[in-house]
């Protein structure tokens, strides 16, 4: 086994770091389609996935949960487990470098009307804009600032389907 691992930001900027330094995480991000079009979240000059960080205590079904609302405003009810992938990034050069356990859901329901009237405080560093339903034949286009590149994410909803 090797003693380094490859990170990246947000920006895809590249970091050697060491393992011992390597902070867990667990993560989860919902794969919200409807109507042809995906709901992204607007962060720095592009766009994420709706989702974050799971809590000590917490489900994964409930972090879904409670990150679409904070990010959205929506309320959803969580479909299935399409995809999951471990990741190594750091959110700038200064970060601590994270080993990110990531989980990929689809919806069963999506009620209510967007706004980002729950973002932390943490979220603000980064977004201050509404989520977006951006049109699916355009995701891959975009600016995704994400560990996980749109067409993965996409194949892995095709293939739920």
């Amino acid at each position: 086994m090797t003693s380094t691992v490859l990170c990246k930001d947000v920006f895809g900027n590249e970091y050697e770091v060491n393992i011992s330094d390597l902070e867990q995480r667990i993560g989860v991000y919902a794969i919200i389609i409807k109507e042809g079009k995906i709901l992204l979240t607007r962060q720095w000059d592009g766009y994420s996935l709706v989702g974050g960080g799971v809590d000590k205590g917490e489900s994964l079904e409930d972090a879904f949960i409670r990150e679409v609302k904070e990010e959205t405003g929506l309320d959803v009810t969580p479909g299935k487990l399409i995809y999951h992938t471990v990741t190594y990034f750091k959110k700038d050069e200064a970060s601590k470098p994270k080993q990110s356990f990531q989980f990929y859901f689809t919806q069963e329901s999506v009620e209510g009307e967007i706004s980002n009237d729950g973002i932390t405080r943490s979220e603000n560093g980064y977004t201050n804009d509404v989520a977006e339903w951006i049109d699916v034949k355009d995701a891959t286009d975009i600016e995704l600032r994400h560990s996980v590149d749109m067409k993965t994410v996409l194949k892995a909803f095709e293939k739920s389907l």
